[in-house]
């Protein structure tokens, strides 16, 4: 992938705002157009009424023409003044956006008419729609681009998967991705607006199942199994049902030369980011999980970040910003696993809203993540869960309830975007195959279990 140049801005942090984007214009020796007008005339406007994306997307258009062109364009909300020739970033207040309202999902949609261009996604795929416009019309100073005067809905760029971030709703299973089907946002959690859970915007969309050698699995086997492509029994990390150590996703990216990182909402020591950055008998060896985490900490900079639960959802978003900004210029790319550990715990309490609230938390995160992987699209995401947790369904009034406090073995929903993630399209695996097919992605052949039964999804 084209080595980006740029950084992430100070407000919220995804949004890569090219270094020097404070400085003068410089006048570029010819006048790059846009729809035949002079691209010094455009100004960059963006809806001040919806969630960030809109405005980090702006910025990033601001911030890439300031580099490749040489021209500073001024940036608004379209509460200001119009001006003559504007690029209309998100649903805003102008005529064309309403022209434009496309129902788009993963994809985005661009409209231009005589004196606008008009860029529209849902949420986090308006940084698709930035990042596309950039690379096909902004090419160099002499680009004269014509965009066509009709909405065009495009699929965001995808290239090799040289980066993978690996996301997992601890005890989230089917119902509980849907909960926003059920339940109303309480007004207390953190939010983007949304009405559904971000997985579903992606484009492809399957199951997992999830049991142990001992049955029904813990998340100490369930990670194990997401982690190394080994089955094993419950209460294991990084072991399998012998007590061999075995490679993780972790390890396999430290000998490919990538930068790691470990992230969750419970402690860094807890059962599911254990089995991504140790090997230990069991799950309750804490002492030699820790050991394990800080010689990966000390010897290849793996970032380990635990307890984000107690994290406001601008110091969250922070974080996950800096753990990014700290591993994308790895020439190798990086290995990211996020967990969202609360859905679990909530479940194990068979309490349907505390549940709801993680997966809310979960989103913006998911939301964050995926921003990130369209503005660098050799990174793939892949959603997922370690079992599900409670038997959630609907009880005879229709109402969502956990029917139990127990894990169960209900296979578990898989999402996935990027470079071959249709391979998990419509498709009930196994979930050891899941880490299987991302060391393939890496171009790994071997990794995991020999099970000829459940290879590489591709």
């Amino acid at each position: 992938m084209l080595k980006r140049t740029s950084c992430f801005i100070a407000s919220l942090l995804l949004l890569l705002c090219l270094a020097g984007c404070e400085n003068a214009s410089i006048t570029p020796s010819v006048t790059p157009k846009l729809n035949g007008i002079a691209l010094s005339e455009y100004a960059i406007i963006y809806d001040q009424d919806d969630v960030d994306y809109n405005r980090r997307a702006a910025q990033y258009i601001q911030g890439e023409i300031q580099s490749r062109i040489g021209l500073s364009l001024p940036i608004r909300d379209d509460n200001s003044a119009e001006s003559t020739y504007e690029i209309v970033v998100g649903e805003t207040n102008r005529d064309i956006s309403s022209q434009l309202d496309a129902q788009t999902g993963t994809n985005f949609a661009i409209l231009a008419d005589d004196n606008r261009i008009a860029l529209e996604g849902e949420y986090f795929t308006i940084a698709a729609a930035a990042y596309y416009f950039v690379e096909t019309y902004i090419t160099d100073t002499a680009c004269e681009a014509v965009i066509p005067k009709e909405t065009m809905v495009h699929s965001p760029i995808v290239k090799e998967a040289k980066s993978v971030i690996f996301l997992i709703g601890d005890g989230m299973g089917q119902y509980q991705s849907r909960l926003f089907d059920y339940l109303s946002v309480p007004a207390y959690a953190v939010s983007d607006g949304e009405n559904q859970f971000y997985g579903y915007m992606l484009p492809a969309k399957g199951l997992s199942r999830t049991d142990s050698l001992s049955g029904t699995t813990d998340s100490a086997a369930g990670g194990t199994a997401l982690s190394t492509g080994f089955k094993t029994n419950n209460g294991y990390i990084g072991k399998d049902q012998s007590h061999k150590v075995r490679q993780s996703l972790t390890d396999l990216a430290i000998s490919m030369g990538k930068a790691t990182a470990i992230m969750s909402t419970e402690v860094q020591t807890g059962a599911t980011p254990a089995s991504f950055s140790a090997h230990a008998d069991d799950r309750s060896h804490t002492n030699t999980i820790y050991s394990n985490q800080m010689m990966l900490k000390n010897r290849y900079g793996t970032i380990f970040s635990g307890n984000l639960k107690d994290y406001n959802n601008s110091d969250l978003e922070r974080e996950i910003a800096t753990t990014l900004s700290a591993m994308e210029d790895s020439e190798n790319g990086f290995f990211l696993m996020y967990e969202e550990a609360h859905i679990d715990g909530a479940c194990h309490n068979q309490d349907v809203d505390q549940a709801f609230v993680a997966l809310i938390r979960f989103n913006q995160a998911i939301g964050l993540f995926m921003e990130y992987a369209f503005y660098h699209p050799d990174t793939f995401v892949l959603i997922t869960a370690d079992h599900e947790t409670g038997s959630m369904g609907l009880d005879s009034s229709g109402k969502i309830v956990c029917n139990t406090g127990v894990h169960s073995s209900s296979d578990v929903p898989v999402f996935a975007y990027g470079h071959m993630s249709e391979c998990f399209n419509n498709k009930v695996v196994e979930n050891i195959q899941i880490p299987k097919t991302i060391a393939k992605l890496w171009g790994v052949e071997k990794f995991g279990s020999e099970n000829a039964e459940y290879p590489p999804l591709f």
